[in-house]
């Protein structure tokens, strides 16, 4: 029996350390893979004479933007389309059509294999990737929010924001009145990923951090798909107003919400199909913005029906 209870021990020690071995090994194997990331040489970088971006006073302009991410696989070609200060612009079209890809190319995480992308006339490749992207804000639909205060969350980007200028933009992302009802207020800490809050809130705390920044150029990723229908009018409201003197993109699906952009940029297979205003668009016979309204509208008929 001795020996028995001895033989079952030494091979339970043998498991673990076979076990601990695996371990061992997959950690080396991903501290590799770390530091293997850590060393590479981005592929975008500053050009010799780059220089700062001290402000975007006009426009944001593609001019004829061509751009593949493997072999022969066109993601965008001969892109032309503008986004003035003071204006929303909606990119829609469907999954796969380069929308996400065309805000890419304006963070410079990569660039064009034909044509420039500029902001005020200034091709965006003379520009410094820092000054770049310092004016440039994003709110995604997948937000990421962290295990801290509700405060720490929105001035995520901004740790030295005042209080008054974290409640601004909560006010402008329709949170504050939220988060005033929360048990510490601005100061209740958040579970793992924002798991306390509704998928809404979480969204509209990713837009208040997105909107402290302050940056001139804002890129809102499906930023009302979330919210219900009173609350995203609120939101699209105060965007508006927040927005004169930067250039707004929205990349949506939601009819509500491009209903609210000064322009709408229909794109298809990496190419601008169609542009103008809503009205504009529906009053086109066979625009494809046009069969998208109608299909809408005849799903969201059907869904009221039953």
């Amino acid at each position: 029996n001795n020996l028995k209870l001895n033989f079952g021990a030494g091979t339970d020690q043998v498991r673990r350390l076979f076990s601990m071995w695996g371990r061992v090994q997959d950690i080396a194997i991903g501290l590799d893979r770390v530091f293997e990331l850590l060393d590479l040489e981005p592929d975008v970088q500053d050009a010799p004479d780059a220089k700062p971006l001290d402000a975007v006073r006009e426009s944001v302009r593609y001019r004829g933007v061509t751009f593949r991410y493997h072999g022969d696989r066109v993601a965008l070609e001969e892109v032309e389309l503008e986004a003035k200060v003071d204006t929303i612009t909606a990119i829609v079209g469907p999954t796969g059509s380069g929308k996400s890809t065309l805000m890419a190319l304006l963070l410079r995480l990569f660039d064009p294999e034909k044509g420039r992308i500029e902001i005020d006339g200034r091709d965006i490749r003379g520009i410094t990737l820092e000054s770049l992207r310092s004016k440039i804000s994003i709110a995604l639909q997948e937000n990421l929010l962290f295990g801290t205060t509700v405060r720490e969350n929105i001035r995520y980007a901004v740790p030295g924001a005042t209080e008054a200028q974290v409640e601004a933009a909560a006010r402008v992302a329709c949170a504050h009145e939220f988060i005033c009802r929360l048990p510490q207020g601005y100061d209740t800490l958040l579970g793992e990923r924002g798991t306390k809050l509704s998928t809404g809130q979480r969204q509209r705390l990713a837009i208040a951090r997105a909107l402290l920044k302050d940056a001139p150029i804002l890129i809102l990723d499906e930023p009302t798909a979330s919210l219900d229908a009173e609350t995203e009018m609120r939101v699209l409201a105060n965007l508006a107003v927040w927005g004169r003197g930067r250039a707004i993109f929205l990349i949506t699906h939601r009819l509500s919400t491009i209903r609210r952009a000064h322009q709408i940029v229909y794109v298809a297979e990496g190419r601008v199909v169609e542009g103008g205003s809503h009205e504009e668009l529906v009053a086109r016979e066979g625009s494809a913005y046009r069969r998208l309204v109608e299909v809408e509208t005849a799903l969201a008929a059907a869904g009221g029906a039953r």
